[in-house]
């Protein structure tokens, strides 16, 4: 059986909490979430990833995967790793490796998608209102 400390459990708490805060604040003062969009005003090869996930879990699949076809690959290995974990732990190792290939797999589809969607169809747009757009703005007078 799986026991959870209480120190576990409270870091789990407050690391929820300062999502929470950080998402609601940087969607409120920005309107991006990503510190990608935020800072520099470019996508990320995880761009899309969240409204993806929203997207599948309210049921509308194609519209998910147009968001960001990784999502689903990515919670698959969420699932892989945390049942390893759990479940077999001197097999975790293999989760890693399982996770280089989802992060070579998501850089070769942010490629792709960067040269046929970019930089006019959501998500893959151009933030002008970044924090590096502004100080550019700012220097350039």
């Amino acid at each position: 059986m799986i026991q959870f400390t209480k120190s576990a459990v409270s870091k789990v708490i407050i690391g929820v909490g300062l999502f929470v805060a950080y998402y609601f604040a940087a969607n409120a003062i920005f309107g991006f979430v990503c510190p990608s969009m935020i800072f520099v005003g470019l996508p990320c090869p995880g761009c899309g990833l969240t409204r993806a996930g929203i997207l599948l879990f309210t049921g509308n699949f194609s519209e998910s995967f147009h968001m960001n076809p990784i999502f689903v690959p990515a919670l698959v290995w969420c699932g892989v790793a945390v049942v390893l974990k759990l479940r077999w732990p001197t097999k975790y190792k293999y989760a890693n490796g399982l996770a280089i290939v989802l992060g070579v797999l998501m850089l070769v589809v942010f490629v792709i998608r960067m040269i046929m969607l970019f930089p006019h169809t959501p998500p893959l747009v151009i933030n002008d209102n970044s924090i590096f757009h502004r100080l550019v703005h700012l220097i350039r007078g």
